[in-house]
């Protein structure tokens, strides 16, 4: 009897070491796995990060190599750079919101997922305030550097970014950061998250207001009607369904 029990617990015991390292080599497949899994396009993204790292980038270089990842995939609307960070990375639209959730530029299986814009906003003529999600990986990558925005020091170093759509650059001074979550229907809250376009300038003004009044430091900067804006959204772990969100008022 004994003998039995002993060779259940030890059958037990390899199964369970084996499920265990099954999960390991699964996840850690996932977390290395690369943006895209097509060398073309891989290899058109990196042209485009090292146009980042120049310290006067060539624009009309980089919408080449942005319109030439368009030729691989049409859902593509711009590229997101962080200035001074390495966040920097296509964003993708279609009326689907949660495609790519876990999908790369490629449309791959991908854990981190890709930026993209909410599947509400009219990108071309575009709305006056334009969401883009990503998911806020451990690594660093998509908007896993954004937490670091939680710290005024950081924002003050990094106080910038820059939207490149398919034919012009633009600039853009973040105003605030602030934290939020997403509520039920019938919760009785601001929704930051349903702004997309401004009927009027009150309603415009409704919003500036919200994200100002709660924004974790007083940032100086502000915007006003109808300047054009557009709202980084990714996930907080300090609350249920939290968010952290940085707004940015385009300068140029």
């Amino acid at each position: 009897m004994k003998n039995k029990k002993f060779i259940i617990s030890f059958t037990l015991f390899i199964i369970s070491i084996i499920l265990l390292i099954s999960y390991i080599i699964y996840n850690k497949r996932d977390y290395h796995q690369p943006l895209i899994t097509d060398n073309k396009v891989d290899k058109i993204i990196d042209n485009v990060k090292e146009l980042d790292l120049k310290e006067t980038v060539d624009t009309s270089n980089k919408l080449i190599e942005i319109n030439n990842l368009y030729k691989e995939n049409n859902d593509l609307v711009g590229w997101l750079s962080i200035d001074g960070t390495a966040t920097s990375y296509p964003v993708m639209h279609t009326d689907n919101e949660d495609f790519y959730l876990y999908k790369d530029f490629y449309k791959n299986y991908y854990k981190a997922g890709s930026l993209y814009i909410d599947k509400n906003n009219k990108v071309n003529p575009r709305d006056i305030n334009l969401i883009i999600h990503g998911h806020n990986m451990k690594n660093g990558t998509m908007f896993g550097l954004l937490p670091r925005y939680k710290k005024e020091s950081y924002y003050k170093e990094h106080s910038k970014f820059t939207f490149y759509t398919l034919d012009e650059k633009q600039e853009y001074q973040i105003i605030a950061v602030f934290l939020s979550k997403i509520y039920t229907v019938i919760d009785d809250e601001y929704k930051y998250y349903k702004f997309y376009n401004a009927k009027n300038e009150e309603e415009y003004n409704e919003y500036i207001d919200f994200i100002k009044e709660n924004s974790l430091y007083k940032i100086d900067e502000s915007a006003s009607y109808p300047d054009e804006l557009i709202t980084l959204s990714t996930c907080d772990y300090t609350q249920t369904n939290g968010r952290l969100v940085i707004v940015g008022k385009r300068i140029k």
